[in-house]
């Protein structure tokens, strides 16, 4: 007797919770938001290396080269010229030197890579005037990030949850209902999109040739970050 109360009891319940589903009015939509931020944070990589006078003289073949210009030489000069420039010591890390391959019958050329943090862009541009291309193996801008990054793509997925709030009110409202709380939340993504600039083209191509007049570019593009979410509201 007792099992069979037991039993009656979860019908009932099972059939009251389904019965409450299908009566439930739900709206499911979509929001999103975008948002530009001017990046503030700029991280270059620049790599010096020995190299041999006569690589740039003319009617020169690989088997004339006999005066090498060693490293230490070559990053004194880059030294003066990163002070000349505004960076700061401290802005400037060693990422790696040495250096995995020769020319047959000739001596390894010793390089060194370095990784520079700067605010302003202006500072790089002034660095690749000052440099002299022969020492240099490579240039080119690593990362452009934003010292508040964390707190905008914060505030990026609030807008993206208002805009499907608002979305689901002024639907409701179009039945002559009212929108009630939020059911579930789900992330559809997490866009971050790292900006292109035309100044990282033109300073690798500064590198490659001593005789190359560029144009000088102080601005980046923004960095885009966009969010997308779906949520489901109930319908009072």
């Amino acid at each position: 007797m007792k099992n069979a109360f037991v039993l009656f009891f979860m019908i009932t319940v099972l059939t009251a919770f389904s019965q409450n589903k299908e009566t439930e009015r739900l709206i499911e939509v979509n929001g999103r938001s975008e948002m530009e931020i001017v990046p503030d944070e700029i991280t270059f990589n620049i790599g010096i290396e020995e190299y041999w006078k006569e690589e740039f003289e003319k009617k020169k073949d690989v088997k004339d080269y006999k005066t090498k210009v060693p490293l230490a030489e070559i990053e004194d000069e880059f030294i003066k010229n990163l002070r000349k420039a505004g960076i700061d010591k401290e802005d400037v890390k060693v990422k790696n030197m040495g250096n995995y391959w020769r020319n047959r019958g000739k001596e390894f050329l010793y390089s060194k890579q370095f990784e520079i943090k700067v605010t302003d862009l202006s500072k790089i541009n002034k660095l690749t005037q000052l440099l002299d291309s022969k020492g240099i193996k490579y240039m080119n801008i690593g990362e452009l990030n934003h010292s508040k990054m964390a707190e905008y793509k914060k505030q990026v997925k609030i807008d993206a949850l208002k805009d499907a709030r608002e979305k689901a009110r002024y639907l409701v409202e179009s039945i002559g209902s009212e929108l009630g709380e939020v059911v579930t939340i789900s992330e559809l993504n997490d866009g971050y999109y790292p900006p292109i600039t035309r100044s990282q083209e033109m300073m690798m191509m500064k590198a490659a040739s001593a005789d190359m007049n560029t144009e000088s570019i102080d601005e980046v593009q923004n960095i885009k970050l966009e969010y997308q979410v779906r949520a489901v509201f109930r319908i009072k």
